[in-house]
């Protein structure tokens, strides 16, 4: 059976960084219908007060503040799920809390938000070399964590944000593959996701093998993967149709291959 499309990680108005009005949670939920995405959940920025040290940014973004998007609207074949995305500061641990898992039905935590410097990426990690061992650590670390990895999706790993000085390619070229595949093994057993991010793959150019080599590694390992379009703005929700099928046959993805939230 065929990989299906889906949108598992997207923003609304709650989001501070989403400036389009229009991204509410109904706008999100008709536009899904209509690109027949066979799943949908909402991810909100949170950071949960019970965790101390929230940036300036990130502190409005609590609990109750994500919340008030519920109760979600509800498509006529389309369940729209709640989550979040929340944030993996440099200590490793993340910013909601183990009890309050339970608030979400699915978790999105990116490894590589690296433009948050001090708050997520710590000072001196400025080579490719170091920022490959850096990335390979926090995913490392986190699966350490005894936290509920089958409603937990591994955000954007090829995110532009890694390490915007250089190139995505530069950092990929440096990773050790024999780690990665070890690190992407324990995901797979822990039941974990792996992001699909439509809006990391536009524009790959020349760059195609190293965007794709984490992938690739995660799929050999046994990992299942999910799409999403990270949309901000009404514009960029399309791109999972846009986007996705071309990487989804690169990669050789099929039904067996694909994550689903937990009922």
């Amino acid at each position: 059976m065929d990989f299906l499309l889906n949108d598992l990680h997207c923003h609304s108005t709650l989001s501070s960084c989403c400036s389009d009005p229009a991204m509410t949670p109904q706008v999100i939920l008709e536009h899904a219908e209509r690109s027949n995405h066979q799943a949908l959940c909402l991810t909100d920025h949170l950071w949960d007060a019970a965790v101390p040290g929230a940036s300036e940014w990130y502190a409005p973004q609590d609990i109750e503040h994500v919340r008030s998007a519920l109760p979600l609207p509800q498509g006529k074949q389309l369940r729209f799920r709640f989550g979040c995305e929340t944030e993996l500061p440099a200590n490793g641990i993340p910013a909601l809390a183990p009890e309050h898992f339970g608030l979400f039905d699915f978790v999105v935590i990116p490894v590589n938000h690296m433009h948050m410097k001090g708050l997520v990426r710590p000072a001196g990690v400025d080579t490719p070399e170091k920022m490959a061992k850096l990335i390979e650590d926090r995913l490392e670390r986190l699966l350490e964590l005894d936290l509920p990895f089958q409603k937990i999706g591994i955000a954007h790993l090829t995110c532009g944000l890694m390490f915007a000085e250089g190139s995505i390619a530069d950092v990929v070229r440096c990773m050790d593959e024999s780690r990665l595949m070890r690190i992407f093994a324990g995901y797979a057993q822990a039941g974990a996701g792996i992001e699909l991010n439509a809006s990391c793959f536009e524009g790959w150019g020349d760059q195609q093998e190293e965007m794709l080599l984490m992938y690739r590694i995660a799929k050999e390992a046994g990992c299942q993967f999910y799409c999403c379009s990270d949309a901000h703005t009404v514009a960029v929700l399309g791109s999972v149709s846009r986007v996705l099928p071309g990487v989804i046959r690169l990669l050789g993805l099929t039904s067996e291959h694909q994550y689903h939230i937990p009922d």
